[in-house]
This record gives structure tokens, C-alpha cells and sequence, in this order.
């Protein structure tokens, strides 16, 4: 059976989506305009249920949720035994963030599967529709947990002790979603099960908008390095202490952070370095400062620009324990390198975009998504659809129907020229 690409797109309700986007984005709307929905509350258990209700009525899907909560629905195929092809996002979100971070991608893979109902397709492959839990930063501090405990890389030793700050246990609070961290190993999914991974998301950048371009083909993801820093001197009366005799933690750790900021500049553009997280002590204004502690973060596609910077922050951190008689302490938190998606995929979308009529532009991602942890396991890769200004985590997140219809109409065709390769 040939389907046109007119009779493709035409599948695609504008006002559904709207309307899914919206019903969805009251789910935890704030005062301030925004949604905080943030994994295991009581707000993503309810827009977890929505979606349910949505799959098992609306569908004939073989739906069910994993240990880590992660929902699956699978539509079959012409050859049930081979590897799935995937596609899905997030529901949940940040304290007081957008509604289209992560939603547009879950609609837009749900809206796909309806069209392949209404143009009644039969793929060769199995297809499946995913809805991965926390894939923002939560309570607990940790991020992505469906999609790395789907793949393996996180374990039930790594969460089984987290409390967040009211107390309450990972292991409860998974159970809220319909989880079980006693069974997490269960959920890890073998690299023969999956054949691609294909995510919708905002862009999250700008970039797309200045350029006027209506589809971002993802090269891959940034690597992200993150180190804490403990800067300790000598705390003391600061209108009796001469500023020569003077072991000022607040003051070297300036110097960090100018340092790591001046390094990324000289990196022509192609990474960031950000220091968000300080904490002084004892922090009094008649003090000097005994000791900071701060969280740096260095992002860059490209490993060697990573290492750079690293090398030339260690360098002053080296000098300033000379120089001005401080100690200085580092722990890496986190290091995960930059991801490049499957060039299968990645042309995928290429040809979909043309084969559509849409504009496009090849790009990195530089904030994480869950496509880069499955890439772990099969051939992952992600499209990005405008937003306005490229904000995001905030009530100001927005991007309009049209945009998300028409990465939604990619999506499906991207799917079927990888069920036909």
C-alpha cells in the first residue's frame, strides 16, 4: 500500500495536539504560569494516568509499565520477532517549567501511531511508544532514571538509599508511579530487543528560529563534566586582618571560576562552562570568607575541548594554592562524553525533511536527553523543533502547534523509512 505524503500530513490534527498539550499543562500548573510536575508527585502520577487512560482507550496497544515506571505501548507488526523500533519522550517536568519539554515529543509519537491506525499501515517491524520517567532533575537528584535503568548503566545500588528533602524514600516514592526498585533489574533491556530510538524535542536553543528552519537533525549530544570544588582558607575579623596576612576562600574561588569562564571563550564558541551552585562559610559580612564550595560544569560536543578547559582550570587551581595559602579539594560528580547518533537515523531524518518539504539544519544538542543514554544500546537519534527565543525550564517555553505537528509528520515518516531500510 503506497501513502502519499499528502495524505500523511493531512492525518495530523492541529487541534488535537493543542488540545493534548494543554489538557496536559494543567496538570501542575503553577501560579506563576508555568508546571511543576516534577517525577514521582502526586502531579506526574496524574498525568501518568491521563496517559494511560489515553493508550487503552483510544488505541489497541499492548501497554504496560516497567519496575523503573517507564510505559511502553506495543503495536505490532508484520514480524513480531524482530527488535522494536522505539520512539517516546518524557511527561515529567522541572519546578516551574514549561509545558512542551517532553510532552511534545510523547504527543507526537502518540499522534504518529494514530496516524498509522488511520492510514491503516502495517509496519515490518514491531513498533513501540515509550513515556520514560524522570528525565528532569527531581527531588531525589537524579536525572534520566527510566532511560539509564532501561539500558543498565543505572543500578538499585545507585538509588535505593535516596531520600528526598521531606524524607520520603526512592523506593516509595517509585511505587507511587507503579514501579518496584526491587525488581529494577527486570526493566534493562538487551540491545537486540531494540533496533532504533527516535526522539521528538524542543530545541531548547534559538537556533532554529533565527534561522527560520523547521526541523533540527541531531548530530549527537554534548558531554557534560561536572566537578565539586572545596576552597578552604582561614576564616577572620576582616577590619583587623591586613589584607596581606589574608587566606580568603571567597577569593580564590573567583579566580576559578573567572578562569574556567575565560577558558570557554577562547574555545571558539564550542563549549560552555557555568559555575551555578556556590556556598559560602560562614557567610558574614564581617568575615572573610573560611570556606566556598561550588559546582563547576564544562559542555562541549567535542572531548578534547572538554579537556582543555579542565587542564588550564587546574593549572590556576595549582597556582592559587601557592599563591594565596589556600587548600583546595575536587571530586568529579560527573563526566559522561559527548554522544554521536547513528548515522542511519540521522540520514533518516534528512530524507524525511526533504521527502516532506520542511527546512532543516544539522546541530548538537547541548542539554541531556534520554535518546543519548538508549543510543547505549541501539541506533538512537532525535529531531528538534523550534521554540521561541530558545527558552525552556521556565513558564516562557513555547513553541507553536505548527511547529510540533510538523516535527510530529517527520517523526512518522523518519519511523517508516527505518522500518523499510
Amino acid at each position: 500500500m503506497t501513502i502519499s505524503e499528502t495524505d500523511l500530513k493531512n492525518c495530523f490534527d492541529h487541534e488535537r495536539m493543542a488540545a493534548l498539550i494543554e489538557s496536559f499543562g494543567k496538570i501542575g500548573r503553577t501560579n506563576a504560569g508555568g508546571v511543576s510536575r516534577l517525577a514521582f508527585s502526586d502531579e506526574d502520577r496524574k498525568a501518568r494516568e491521563k496517559f494511560l487512560h489515553i493508550l487503552e482507550t483510544e488505541f489497541n496497544l499492548a501497554v504496560r509499565i516497567d519496575p523503573l515506571g517507564n510505559i511502553f505501548a506495543r503495536r505490532e507488526g508484520r514480524y513480531p520477532d524482530l527488535p522494536v523500533i522505539m520512539t517516546g519522550s518524557h511527561l515529567d517536568s522541572v519546578r516551574n517549567g514549561g509545558k512542551f519539554d517532553g510532552p511534545a515529543g510523547v504527543f507526537s509519537s502518540l499522534e504518529a501511531f494514530r496516524t498509522l491506525d488511520l492510514l491503516d499501515i502495517e509496519t515490518q517491524h514491531p513498533f513501540e511508544l515509550c513515556m520514560l520517567s524522570s528525565e528532569e532533575p527531581n527531588t531525589f537528584g537524579i536525572s534520566t532514571f527510566g532511560s539509564r535503568g532501561m539500558v543498565g548503566t543505572l543500578k538499585k545500588k545507585d538509588v535505593e538509599t535516596l531520600c528526598d528533602d521531606n524524607g520520603q524514600r526512592l523506593p516509595d516514592a517509585l511505587k507511587n508511579i507503579g514501579g518496584d526498585l526491587d525488581r529494577m533489574a527486570e526493566a534493562v533491556r538487551s540491545s537486540g530487543e531494540i533496533k532504533y530510538f527516535l526522539e521528538l524535542h524542543i530545541e531548547q536553543m534559538p537556533c532554529l528560529e533565527e534561522d527560520g528552519k523547521d526541523i533540527g537533525i541531531v548530530d549527537g549530544v554534548t558531554g557534560i563534566y561536572r566537578e565539586a570544588v572545596t576552597v578552604a582558607g582561614e576564616a577572620s575579623h576582616c577590619g583587623t586582618t591586613p589584607m596581606t596576612e589574608r587566606k580568603d576562600a571567597l577569593c580564590a574561588a573567583s579566580e576559578i571560576i573567572l578562569a574556567l569562564e575565560e577558558a570557554a571563550r577562547q574555545e571558539e564558541g564550542q563549549a560552555v562552562a557555568t559555575v551555578g551552585h556556590m556556598t559560602v562559610f560562614p557567610n558574614s559580612i564581617n568575615i572573610t570568607p573560611g570556606q566556598v564550595t561550588l559546582d563547576l560544569e564544562i559542555r562541549s560536543f567535542y572531548q578534547e575541548r572538554i579537556s582543555r578547559i579542565r587542564e588550564k582550570v587546574a593549572g590556576v587551581i595549582e597556582g592559587l594554592v601557592e599563591q594565596r595559602g589556600v587548600r583546595i579539594e575536587r571530586k568529579i560528580t560527573y563526566d559522561n562524553p559527548p554522544i554521536r547518533f547513528s548515522p542511519v537515523v540521522v540520514n533518516a531524518i534528512a530524507e524525511a525533511t526533504e521527502v516532506l518539504g520542511f527546512s532543516s539544519r544539522n546541530e548538537v544538542s547541548m542539554a541531556g536527553h534520554d535518546a543519548a543514554h538508549v543510543n547505549g544500546i541501539c541506533k538512537a537519534g532525535m529531531i528538534f523543533i523550534p521554540c521561541r527565543k530558545g527558552l525552556s525550564h521556565c513558564p516562557e517555553e513555547f513553541t507553536t502547534t505548527e511547529n510540533i505537528v510538523k516535527g510530529a509528520q517527520c517523526l512518522l515518516k523518519t519511523l517508516l523509512l527505518l522500518d523499510q531500510g
